[in-house]
């Protein structure tokens, strides 16, 4: 780590900066230039001074190329660099990476034995290169609407790519249109719930249906939810947070969904409940004309803003203070990555947003997190790490998944089913150690003074006897 960084520049802090504020970056690096261009001189310059304009045009030129290329290369070698001193054998052995991508091809090895013994390094390579440089900037820089759209479609192309290869090779083509690979798919793994996002679990002895139930009944506790209330689920998914919040609630939900399969399916859970469910992009649901005039009750979102992009958050949560009125409470659910970061962090999540979750870049840590809901005018109430938990949910699913592979090997192929059980077995490692974790926020308006008392009422516990002396008149 000294060599490749010896004065000790805090890199995951730079790039966030970059990308958060890229826009700013671009156009100062545009004027640079420019400037740069327009002040060479004219043709009866001296070799001397002529020489110098030209070196001065392409330092500046190369600025902005030559840091991200250096950022690039100093997680790099300082991957590798790190593992040598961990003592991984980096010369004779391949990456974690590698060997879970030969696991992938050919299914040979024991996947939990390369994840947990130890011997395999997580140093970048070839694929988190790639990625990087192909896909992740363009998602983290421009992250506009289509990207969010596509990005639905992506999460199911490359199983129908290894599917359509074995049928036809000449249908290859077929990759870069809009398919699905099906609720089945997501049923394998989340069972009868369908919710794609943590469970909580009380004793740990938890069915994982019991544990989103528990789940869905914190989150309505932790917005003070009653009967009539309106709610808006952002990300609403396939609908059973909806169903939940109505039926047993009594609120009026509406959730909305970039995914049609998620909309056919929410929409026949929630038939005959009077919830509403929406085909809509979060970033543009002011456009619509249904919604209350009024604003929500309550607004949550559940692993969604992930999605959203670091050079968008502030314009999605601001949409979000909009619409929620001045005495609600708005509960934020997000994955997100530990400050103290290590390198098997870093590779796990560009294979996460190359095969699962593309353009999901906004996964940061809690610090960043807060900082972007108290700029946009919320003030935290609530706040809970609840990795452990998720590493308990991903193990009930990965369970599913197993339990499934025979139907899901013959009708998507064995590539595909192993694909997705490495990103399984690997997050339950990711979100046990702290790689990856789970944040849990409760909200408000800032300078809302009877909400906020509210809401920190409702924090004493109750069993404590104490409340009315805390909060009397």
């Amino acid at each position: 780590m000294k060599i490749t960084n010896p004065f000790g520049v805090d890199v995951f802090e730079l790039v966030l900066w970059l990308v958060e504020f890229s826009p700013y970056v671009i156009g100062s690096y545009v004027a640079l230039v420019c400037y740069t261009l327009t002040s060479v001189g004219g043709p009866g310059l001296s070799p001397k001074k002529s020489a110098v304009h030209s070196t001065r045009l392409a330092c500046a030129s190369l600025l902005l190329p030559g840091l991200i290329l250096g950022l690039v290369g100093s997680v790099i070698v300082g991957s590798w660099e790190d593992a040598y001193v961990r003592g991984y054998d980096i010369f004779h052995r391949p990456s974690l990476r590698a060997k879970l991508e030969e696991y992938i091809e050919t299914g040979e090895s024991d996947l939990t034995h390369v994840l947990e013994s130890g011997k395999y390094a997580p140093t970048f390579g070839l694929h988190e290169v790639g990625y990087l440089m192909r896909d992740l900037l363009r998602h983290t820089v421009l992250h506009s609407d289509e990207h969010n759209e596509g990005n639905i479609d992506e999460g199911y192309k490359w199983v129908l790519n290894y599917t359509l290869l074995l049928i036809n090779a000449l249908q290859i083509i077929s990759h870069r249109l809009n398919f699905s690979k099906g609720n089945d798919w997501f049923k394998a793994t989340l069972g009868s719930s369908m919710m794609y996002t943590t469970g909580l679990y009380k004793t740990g002895k938890e069915t994982l249906e019991e544990a989103q139930d528990y789940k869905i009944d914190y989150v309505a506790d932790a917005i003070q939810l009653e009967p009539g209330m309106t709610v808006l689920d952002i990300g609403s998914g396939w609908g059973y947070l909806t169903n939940r919040l109505t039926e047993k609630y009594g609120a009026n939900v509406t959730g909305i969904t970039l995914s049609r399969e998620q909309l056919a399916y929410a929409t026949e859970l929630n038939e005959n409940n009077g919830a509403k469910i929406h085909l809509q992009d979060a970033m543009q649901i002011k456009e619509r004309d249904d919604l209350p005039r009024d604003g929500f009750d309550r607004i949550t979102s559940l692993e969604m803003a992930e999605h959203v992009g670091i050079r968008r958050y502030q314009e999605f949560l601001g949409l979000v203070h909009d619409m929620l009125k001045d005495d609600g409470v708005f509960y934020f659910q997000v994955a997100g990555l530990r400050r103290a970061w290590r390198y098997e962090d870093l590779t796990w999540g560009l294979f996460m947003g190359e095969h699962v979750f593309p353009g999901a870049d906004a996964s940061c840590p809690l610090g960043w997190v807060s900082t972007q809901v108290e700029r946009a005018g919320f003030e935290i109430q609530r706040v809970h790490n609840m990795g452990s938990h998720y590493s308990r949910t991903l193990a009930h699913w990965l369970e599913n998944w197993r339990a499934n592979k025979d139907y899901i090997v013959g009708r998507y192929g064995p590539m595909p089913y192993r694909r997705w059980e490495v990103f399984l077995a690997w997050s339950v490692r990711a979100a046990r150690q702290g790689s990856s974790t789970l944040f849990m926020l409760t909200l408000t308006k800032a300078g809302q003074e009877g909400r906020r008392i509210e809401s920190q009422k409702h924090l004493v516990p109750k069993d404590v006897g104490s409340r009315e002396l805390i909060f009397a008149d």
